[in-house]
């Protein structure tokens, strides 16, 4: 009869088991998950890149006699303004003003034999050959001078660009030869700011609209000259701007590149966080009607520095977006929405 009783009860136990575990099921299918929403906000601005750039000058020429000889004159000092054409050295010119005298001499003796031989050739009393060979020879007389009036414009060193002289490697008195540097002139004529930039920034510099920098709190507007399109070994890629205005070559500046196209900054803008994937496409949850979920599609670009993506299509200023419970939600939960708990009750933090 025990045996029976405990039969009996086993039965009953089993019987239950499945109702309860339809039960369970039931229930997790109508929880009500909680969420914390967001409503994307509009913007609509360009975005503008900051990097640290530096003031260039367009060149450094090393200036340098052509010619050899003693130095006479230093005209100008290191940090010394200097125009294009201006005079900055000399060289003893005697020797060289000696060989144009001589040079010149015997080019007019010449000249004047010449014009006797040419009407004695007229007269037919002087053959042909005779009259070729002196004309010929006052030639080379003529291309001597020259030469020689050349060297002595030699000895005289002007500056081939508006600059500043930098150094100066001679002093009066010193022998000089031929080439050698005596000094070097900074061209201030058109200074140029070089930056850096990566190669986010680097893909989109044709939709540049506008870039300027900002040095001791002057604002100078820039103009792109040159591109390096190779990358160096930390991967950025060098800029150089035309500068409107004067600021010293080796100043700091802080550069400013507006970007357009691409790289504008439009649409709607939600955290980052509230974004998932599913198959190789973008979504959000988004509550609606009755405090149902359901996920949109959205294109999404780049996120900011702040943790907002910006929406460019798939939501609405007035969709509620799910920010905080993302992953536990599927289509069509229902889900109840909360605010963020205040965790320094008393403001005592």
């Amino acid at each position: 009869m025990k045996t029976l009783k405990i039969f009996v009860l086993t039965l009953a136990a089993a019987s239950l088991l499945p109702a309860c575990g339809n039960s369970d099921k039931k229930n997790d299918e109508t929880k009500v998950r909680n969420v914390m929403t967001v409503q994307p906000l509009n913007r609509q601005e360009s975005a503008v890149k900051n990097f640290s750039g530096v003031v260039k000058e367009n060149s450094t020429v090393s200036l340098s006699f052509r010619t050899p000889g003693q130095i006479m004159h230093i005209l100008v000092k290191e940090g010394t303004h200097v125009k294009k054409g201006q005079l900055v050295a000399t060289l003893d010119t005697k020797d060289y003003q000696l060989q144009v005298d001589a040079a010149q001499t015997q080019y007019n003796q010449l000249k004047n034999e010449v014009e006797r031989l040419r009407k004695l050739h007229e007269a037919n009393s002087l053959s042909g050959n005779d009259f070729e060979k002196a004309t010929s020879g006052l030639e080379q007389l003529r291309i001597q001078l020259q030469n020689a009036k050349n060297q002595l414009s030699y000895t005289r060193l002007t500056a081939p660009v508006d600059g500043t002289v930098q150094k100066v490697n001679f002093e009066p008195s010193e022998m000089v030869s031929a080439g050698i540097p005596v000094m070097d002139i900074v061209d201030t004529h058109g200074l140029e700011v070089e930056v850096n930039i990566p190669d986010d920034v680097y893909r989109f510099l044709s939709s540049t609209t506008e870039a300027y920098c900002i040095a001791a709190g002057e604002r100078y507007n820039l103009h792109k000259k040159s591109v390096l399109a190779k990358a160096d070994a930390n991967q950025l890629f060098t800029v150089k701007y035309a500068i409107d205005g004067q600021l010293s070559p080796g100043v700091n500046v802080d550069v400013y590149i507006e970007m357009g196209g691409d790289m504008t900054v439009s649409g709607l803008s939600i955290p980052a966080h509230a974004i998932f994937e599913d198959g190789g496409k973008t979504y959000v949850w988004v509550v609606e009607k009755g405090n149902i979920v359901k996920r949109h599609a959205i294109t999404a670009s780049k996120v900011d520095s702040e943790g907002m993506a910006v929406v460019e299509s798939g939501l609405s200023a007035t969709d509620q977006v799910v920010k905080a419970g993302v992953k536990a939600l599927h289509d069509g939960d229902k889900v109840k929405i909360v605010t963020q708990r205040n965790t320094n009750v008393g403001d005592l933090l």
